[in-house]
């Protein structure tokens, strides 16, 4: 192994240790079912999120269904109160999923989640759905985070 393929692979193995396995629950996923859910960078539960920065959320899951298409739903929940955020790709065949989807495969949802300045300091749950061609949720996840 040339040098460059040894620290391409030393890269790798970086980035995956830095992604952090967060607690999560299911709030209703119908038509697949979450093995991982990882956050990155997030050392310590909840996840702090610095205002101005931009995180990764990668969602390991399956699906019992097909479908043609997968697009990206996610609120911030205070106080109760389900509150849209919009996140740069709704798309999730364009977020790390090759459609059409297939049953019983698994598939790496990764997308972005950026945190903008303006933000106040708080915490609050984000619930994160994954909807597929019926909008019935491949996945539905839910996870508290303070933004600092």
């Amino acid at each position: 192994m040339d040098a460059r393929t040894g620290f391409i692979v030393l890269l790798c193995f970086i980035g995956f240790s830095c992604a952090e396995t967060v607690k999560y629950v299911d709030c209703g996923s119908v038509s697949g079912k979450v093995a991982t859910v990882e956050i990155n960078p997030c050392p310590t539960q909840p996840c702090q999120l610095h205002r101005g920065g931009s995180y990764s959320v990668n969602v390991t899951f399956g699906s019992d269904v097909p479908s043609q298409t997968s697009t990206a739903v996610v609120h911030g929940v205070i106080a109760g109160v389900p509150i849209p955020y919009n996140i740069p790709v709704v798309d999730g065949c364009k977020s790390g999923i090759q459609c059409p989807i297939q049953t019983g495969k698994a598939y790496h949802y990764v997308a972005t989640l950026p945190v903008k300045d303006s933000y106040p300091t708080i915490k609050l749950v984000v619930e994160w759905e994954l909807r597929d061609d019926n909008s019935k949720d491949l996945f539905c996840i839910k996870f508290p985070v303070e933004i600092v």
